[in-house]
């Protein structure tokens, strides 16, 4: 009776021999491919995050110039340029805004007004160091200057 056991055992072995060679490589194979996928998409959303903070931060940088426009100089049109960080590029350009009817007539002297406000365009253009770019405009008001 044993031994009917034992040849039974034998028999289901040799039909059960498990993985072969082959079967295992691809198995590895398949399994590469599937990691190498996944960490394509790490880079790609790491590089895409990246991006966005420095676009976040030159809007920051862009907002803070153009809050400041005014306030910290006084709004002359022109041109201005800096560097915030040693990685912000940023330009500024003031153009003054004037009224469509607002040009006095031959001979005539414009009215002088206690109070009188100019009005400029405002432009806030910052370049980020990977290349992106960032633009800003806002019409602001400053007092007239006498001269």
């Amino acid at each position: 009776m044993m031994r009917t056991r034992s040849r039974r055992m034998m028999v289901r072995r040799k039909g059960e021999r498990g993985f072969a060679l082959l079967e295992i490589l691809v198995a590895f194979v398949i399994l590469a491919l599937g990691l190498g996928a996944i960490s394509t998409g790490v880079v790609v959303a790491m590089r895409s995050d990246a991006r966005t903070q420095a676009s976040r931060a030159a809007l920051r940088v862009a907002q803070s110039r153009l809050e400041a426009a005014g306030i910290s100089e006084a709004l002359a049109p022109g041109t201005r340029e800096g560097l915030v960080a040693n990685k912000f590029r940023w330009r500024q350009t003031v153009t003054e805004v004037r009224g469509g009817d607002t040009r006095p007539q031959q001979g005539a002297r414009p009215p002088q007004a206690n109070g009188a406000l100019k009005s400029y365009w405002v432009e806030i253009a910052v370049e980020a160091p990977d290349g992106t770019a960032t633009k800003l405009a806002a019409l602001k008001l400053a007092p007239e200057t006498r001269q």
